[in-house]
């Protein structure tokens, strides 16, 4: 590795900069951890394809309504974050995720679910039950 000292082009340069962070400041065991869970989460839930996003027709809309292949939500503001009501197959469990947290929400027999303070920022939807294969399906990650 090339010292800062040394480096005579911005590639070097760069390099340089980013192992002094690395050496000063490492990633905690943990956030790396956190990734590697976060990647696999992703790769084996079968994606519901979005279909609506309301932000797109009425961006200052009072709530924002958006639908996926078997997943309709209503997300409306509250206090500390949102509140979500939706529909999903019958019997289905809704997990909401989010970094650092999620909940889960039963689906009532009238196909209705209610998630309430939702924090803002990076959300995702998890249908669990939802087919005979076992598998979850989920949207991909958004903010909310």
């Amino acid at each position: 590795m090339i010292g800062l000292e040394h480096a005579s082009t911005d590639r070097e340069l760069l390099d340089a900069l980013a192992q002094l962070v690395d050496d000063l400041d490492p990633m905690p065991v943990s956030l790396a951890a956190r990734a590697c869970s976060a990647l696999g989460e992703r790769t084996d839930a079968l994606t519901l394809a979005p279909s609506f996003d309301s932000v797109r027709v009425e961006p200052l809309g009072p709530a924002r309504r958006m639908a996926f292949a078997g997943l309709d939500l209503r997300l409306s503001p509250a206090a500390g974050g949102l509140d979500v009501t939706g529909t999903a197959a019958v019997g289905a469990l809704v997990v909401a995720r989010w970094p650092g947290g999620q909940v889960t929400a039963e689906v009532d027999a009238a196909g209705r679910f209610h998630v309430g303070r939702l924090p803002f920022g990076p959300v995702r939807f998890v249908l669990r039950g939802v087919d005979a294969s076992g598998r979850e399906h989920a949207t991909p990650w958004f903010v909310a």
